[in-house]
């Protein structure tokens, strides 16, 4: 049965292919939008050092017939960048999108960024774009749109305001990985621990975010008022929990908001 599972499966994405064709699906650009992994005995009798990796690969189709589920790194990814510096934007078409910008001393980072997506098909082949204006000088880039996005977009935003998300949605998506994305965004290392900007939240929204921060990672923080906005503020005492969750997903050039 080992031996056959691969082919099974290979056999299932070309059916999904052809299928895909016999709906209208032609356009010329195509994207990876999901991989399926496999671990069996069988991987090791085909010499492979890992898992078999097979990608399903569809058109680059109208947000409305996008099609999901999405990996749940890329709801990480995306989550602790809306936590940060990224927004989220309804269009016309239905669908939604995910836009990026990052200062020019941010280059390597908002790359890091844009090839993370780029490798799993959300977004072109076109790299970020260097833009000017009155607040200085940047690269951008934004997601494909998408209609099965939507909801992601909806915990985020209530009126087109972006808000924290409720409870459960912190606990489910804001992972190791997604921490790290904020602390990348929107951290500063400010001895002897991390300040972590919370932009227009609320005080009550920031002591949420204080009492999340115990329950699921035992890190102590405090809030802070700096100006008309708060900031979180990382206590010494939880610097080496932060350090040893988020490093592992930290691009290198960055390490300085931790302190490294």
């Amino acid at each position: 049965m080992h031996f056959v599972l691969p082919f099974i499966i290979a056999a299932l994405a070309l059916a999904h292919l052809i299928a895909l064709h016999l709906h209208g699906y032609k356009c010329p650009k195509f994207i990876n939008m999901m991989a399926m992994f496999i671990e069996s005995p069988t991987t090791k009798l085909l010499g492979a050092h890992g898992p078999i990796k097979l990608h399903f690969i569809i058109p680059n189709v109208r947000a409305n017939k996008r099609i999901g589920p999405h990996p749940s790194y890329i709801y990480e990814f995306l989550f602790g960048s809306l936590m940060g510096d990224a927004h989220g934007e309804r269009l016309m078409s239905g669908g939604v999108r995910f836009l990026f910008k990052h200062s020019v001393i941010q280059k390597d980072y908002i790359f890091y960024k844009y090839y993370f997506l780029l490798e799993r098909g959300y977004v072109n082949n076109n790299p970020p774009v260097f833009h000017i204006d009155k607040f200085g000088n940047s690269y951008r880039f934004n997601t494909y749109s998408y209609y099965n996005l939507l909801w992601f977009y909806k915990i985020f935003y209530k009126n087109k305001v972006k808000v924290l998300p409720e409870w459960d949605y912190l606990i489910q998506f804001l992972t190791p990985l997604a921490l790290a994305i904020w602390i990348m965004d929107d951290g500063t290392f400010k001895s002897p621990g991390v300040r972590i900007s919370i932009n227009n939240l609320t005080k009550k929204e920031g002591e949420r975010l204080i009492k999340f921060f115990i329950y699921k990672y035992n890190i102590e923080s405090s809030l802070h008022k700096n100006s008309d906005q708060y900031q979180l503020y990382i206590k010494k005492e939880s610097m080496k929990i932060l350090i040893d969750l988020v490093k592992p997903y930290f691009h290198y050039t960055m390490y300085y908001k931790l302190g490294l």
